[in-house]
């Protein structure tokens, strides 16, 4: 039987995806406090969910090394395939095919997206509609490269070398982003020049992955540390410290523009969700009476409600009387029809997709045969 989902990362990518799909809805529209604390905050969700990403997609490639096995790429990235594929190239679709529906006239070329590369030399004030697949382009490159490094480290079996690697990557994340900062300060750069040079880049936002898969390999390979260490009774103060230091660094630029955030804001806030991922992971037993919540329903919708989510704004402010889309009723039409949109882009299309792989995907491990007693087996169960 299939585990029951963790409520722990469930909180967290439920949070993350409201705080972001908060910091894109029309600001027009919005009462001006509530505007102005998602437009100066909104973007710790993305850096949120590249935390979980490396966390979970870390602990898929890191168990089956632990347990003296090689990682099966081919299941990899076929389930990525039919996990992320479908329902983006759906929305992009409408993107493409139905522009009166952008939320913005201007758009980068389709092959950028189908080649997640719209994040390298994004310009925003040429390119606005459907600007927020940047994120998707920094995560498939991980998918992509990530498996092969794994098999890489795992071949050398050298024990130092993958603390080194983090080591590295995140010192040297660090100074190019101060290299690019000061190269567009020089340059009288402005602040969609920053968003391009640096917070848009798959080279400058490896810190959340990098975090959440050093908190994956931690787990697997140093269970006494994670026995002796992982307390939520120290993690939860200083992962809120982390947390609270990066959020007020930010608090005066809201997109981490000057100098001293774009060298420490990443790593210090990353560092913070992963202690408190590490927290919540912990306190699992006590943390299950929040599945009644509905964070878990909105953290399984949370694919399709990020992408759609500027397009179901649009539509509200297009289509629905203007009382409906002025204040803070505003803030609860956009939250209900996302939501809403989210739920049936989730059921027509991710859910028969997710569905399909359980079957494809045993198919290519076990054969036609094999595949047929583990789905058996499943009902079974």
């Amino acid at each position: 039987m299939q585990g029951v989902r963790a409520i722990g990362p469930d909180i967290l990518r439920a949070f993350a995806v409201l705080l972001v799909a908060s910091a894109h809805m029309p600001y027009d529209h919005l009462p001006p406090s509530f505007s102005t604390w998602v437009g100066r905050n909104g973007w710790y969700g993305v850096d949120i969910f590249f935390v979980l990403s490396g966390y979970l997609i870390g602990t898929e490639l890191l168990r089956p090394v632990h347990a003296g096995q090689t990682p099966n790429l081919l299941v990899f990235y076929m389930k990525r395939v039919f996990r992320i594929l479908p329902v983006f190239w759906l929305v992009l679709a409408v993107y493409v095919f139905l522009p009166s529906l952008r939320e913005g006239p201007t758009m980068a070329p389709a092959w950028r997206f189908l080649t997640f590369t719209v994040n390298i030399g994004l310009d925003i004030k040429t390119a606005r509609a459907f600007s927020h697949a940047w994120s998707l382009c920094v995560e498939e490159y991980f998918y992509l490269i990530l498996p092969w490094l794994v098999l890489l480290f795992h071949k050398m079996n050298i024990r130092w070398l993958p603390l080194a690697a983090v080591v590295t990557l995140v010192i040297g994340g660090m100074v190019l982003r101060h290299g690019l900062w000061a190269a567009s300060q020089a340059a009288g750069g402005e602040p969609a020049d920053f968003l391009k040079l640096v917070y848009y880049p798959t080279w400058c936002r490896l810190d959340g992955l990098i975090a959440g898969v050093s908190l994956a390999a931690l787990r697997l390979f140093h269970g006494d540390l994670w026995a002796r260490f992982a307390r939520p009774l120290w993690l939860l103060p200083v992962s809120l410290a982390c947390i609270f230091v990066a959020v007020w660094m930010t608090s005066m630029t809201g997109q981490i523009l000057d100098e001293a955030c774009s060298i420490a804001v990443y790593p210090l806030f990353s560092l913070g969700v992963m202690l408190l991922l590490a927290a919540l992971i912990e306190l699992e037993g006590r943390l299950k009476p929040l599945r009644w919540t509905g964070l878990g329903f909105i953290a399984g919708i949370s694919y399709s409600l990020y992408l759609c989510q500027k397009l179901v704004y649009a539509a509200d402010v297009r289509w629905l009387p203007a009382g409906w889309t002025q204040g803070w009723c505003a803030v609860a039409v956009f939250y209900i029809s996302v939501i809403a949109a989210a739920t049936a882009l989730w059921l027509a299309v991710e859910r028969p997709f997710l569905i399909l792989r359980k079957w494809i995907v045993p198919m290519i491990v076990h054969g036609r045969a094999g595949a047929s007693k583990v789905m058996r087996e499943r009902q079974v169960l």
